[in-house]
């Protein structure tokens, strides 16, 4: 957001220096694209050639795995001692003498790869190989879903993808179960087993490739895979979409003696991530960029800053200062430029200090109408009470109306047009007493009012012609009711509402705001509202809220000062 807001204050610089810095820019991105290209292509065939010698190296290595596998298990197919140990046709204690005499040589399968041999025999006999324990019993494995599986499969040689061995030491680990039956005149009387771990079997290509870099599957023909770098696809169905992935290149080579295929995933763009022959030149264009931007910048700058002084000068015309005049330096375009920019702050500083003085005692015209739109309207309703009383001969009252109109002229003729919130009420008071001569006890008015609020200034005579038209309006024929007076202080400054409980009017008559104080109150309101609004503005004036056989709420809101 800070950079946008940069750039649209300095568009000019950002122009030009933009126009100078793309062509060394595309320059350099060129070279560095070409570069890149052919040293990406030089780098990747290279890799797949020696890959192409490891994919090699791996597939000889499972071979003699396979051969070192069957190897062992055609010295336990000629060994005598296992034959008579699984028959249980001589002294035990002997026969496992012999049998780890001749197995002495089947402890490891390739390289540290142990062979876990294990030998079960029919007569519930078995020998566990590199002193491994036995993780379940003979007779359990005898019965099991894995031996009969074994047993119907016609093939003399098999393996299968298990979770776990037969021994302690591979019981929770996944790997491959080689099995050979061992018969004697076609007759089965035991089963040799070769436990493979995962980790071990993998471990074969796992030293010779790079494993974030090689994503790799062994899948048998049945469509499982085997063993594999991701090992949470171990013992799952082989999906050939897993080999369909973008950027990697396939090779596919087949593990002969297993009929298992092998598939090697090349992650290309990792590989071409590791590369060391681009960053020099990346590096090397990256400064250079650098370098010419940042003296194009200082250029560019130097040349546009007397502009941007200028332009720094005008939001302080916008908030009506016109003092401040700039001093620029520069070319002779910009000097003219600011000789016509000083000219034109002492014009608009004229005429803006003539319009305000206008426009201030416009000002103070339109508000003393409007009071001495209120004032006469008040005087002339008072005398009319008055001279009512009179015409009754209610000389008592009359008097005593006379006295309380001369105070109340006292508080008016006040020249101050802005007092405090108690002496407009002191005003409000005098005009009660008055009204409660005219009226007598039928309406009763109340004043409550925070302390808080005594020293809030208001304009003079703001609320005695709301309880005027509350007395003429609200309390038709000889109706009695309730006048309260409320001030308090919120959020959104003083307010003052008069609430009566007279017989009110329908607002939904009313089309609009003004229609509701014209039919509640006449002119007199009206003029209020727009008192209110042109000494403090248009958030300020004047509400009424009215509800028929209710009564009406007249809400003032003014500011708090």
């Amino acid at each position: 957001m800070r950079i946008q807001q940069w750039l649209k204050k300095n568009e000019l610089f950002s122009r030009i220096f933009l126009f100078v810095v793309v062509g060394v820019i595309s320059v350099c991105l060129l070279t560095v694209i070409v570069i890149y290209g052919r040293s990406k292509d030089a780098y990747v065939a290279s890799y797949q050639s020696s890959n192409r010698l490891l994919l090699d190296k791996i597939q000889e290595d499972y071979e003699r795995l396979n051969e070192n596998i069957n190897r062992i298990f055609d010295v336990v197919d000629e060994s005598k001692a296992v034959e008579n140990y699984l028959k249980g046709q001589l002294n035990q204690g002997r026969t496992i003498l012999e049998l780890n005499e001749q197995l002495k040589d089947t402890r490891s399968l390739f390289q540290t790869i142990p062979s876990n041999l294990v030998l079960i025999g029919t007569n519930g006999r078995s020998f566990f190989q590199n002193d491994a324990v036995r993780n379940q019993s003979v007779e359990t494995f005898l019965a099991s879903e894995f031996t009969q599986q074994i047993n119907e499969n016609e093939a003399i040689s098999q393996y299968y993808f298990l979770e776990q061995g037969l021994s302690t030491s591979t019981s929770h680990s996944p790997g491959l179960m080689y099995v050979r039956k061992l018969m004697k005149d076609d007759a089965l009387f035991g089963y040799a087993l070769i436990f493979l771990k995962e980790s071990d079997f993998s471990s074969i290509y796992r030293q010779l490739l790079d494993t974030t870099l090689h994503t790799i599957y062994v899948v048998n023909d049945q469509g499982q895979i085997l063993s594999s770098s991701e090992e949470q696809k171990l013992g799952t169905a082989f999906d050939p979409a897993m080999i369909e992935v973008k950027n990697d290149s396939v090779n596919q080579m087949p593990l002969y003696s297993y009929q298992f295929t092998f598939y090697d995933l090349l992650d290309e763009s990792h590989l071409v991530r590791n590369m060391n022959l681009i960053k020099p030149a990346v590096l090397i264009a990256f400064l250079s960029i650098l370098l010419f931007s940042l003296f194009a910048f200082w250029i560019i700058r130097t040349i546009t800053q007397p502009i941007y002084q200028l332009i720094d000068k005008l939001p302080a015309v916008t908030q009506g200062d016109f003092s401040n005049k700039v001093s620029i330096n520069g070319t002779y375009e910009t000097q003219e430029l600011g000789r016509a920019y000083n000219l034109m702050l002492e014009d608009l500083e004229s005429y803006v200090d003539h319009l305000m003085i206008t426009e201030a005692e416009k000002r103070k015209f339109e508000i003393r109408s409007l009071q001495m739109q209120i004032q006469p309207h008040f005087v002339y309703n008072t005398l009319t009470a008055i001279k009512f009383l009179i015409w009754q001969n209610e000389q008592e009252k009359a008097t005593q109306a006379i006295d309380s109109f001369v105070q109340l002229l006292r508080h008016t003729f006040n020249r101050k047009e802005i007092v405090p919130l108690k002496d407009e009420l002191a005003i409000v008071e005098e005009y009660l007493i008055l009204m409660n001569v005219r009226y007598g006890d039928r309406i009763q008015s109340t004043i409550f009012s925070a302390e808080e609020c005594e020293n809030c200034l208001v304009p003079k005579m703001i609320l005695q012609p709301i309880i005027e038209n509350a007395y003429l309006h609200a309390f038709p024929e000889e109706e009695k009711g309730y006048i309260q007076i409320f001030s308090r202080i919120s959020k959104s400054g003083l307010i003052i509402e008069i609430i009566d409980t007279g017989i009110g009017f329908d607002e939904a008559s009313s089309l609009n705001k003004n229609q509701s104080i014209e039919h509640y109150s006449g002119i007199g309101l009206e003029n209020i509202d727009q008192r209110i609004k042109l000494l403090y503005g248009e958030k300020y004036g004047l509400t009424v809220v009215s509800r028929v056989n209710e009564g009406t709420t007249v809400r003032l809101l003014l500011p708090n000062q």
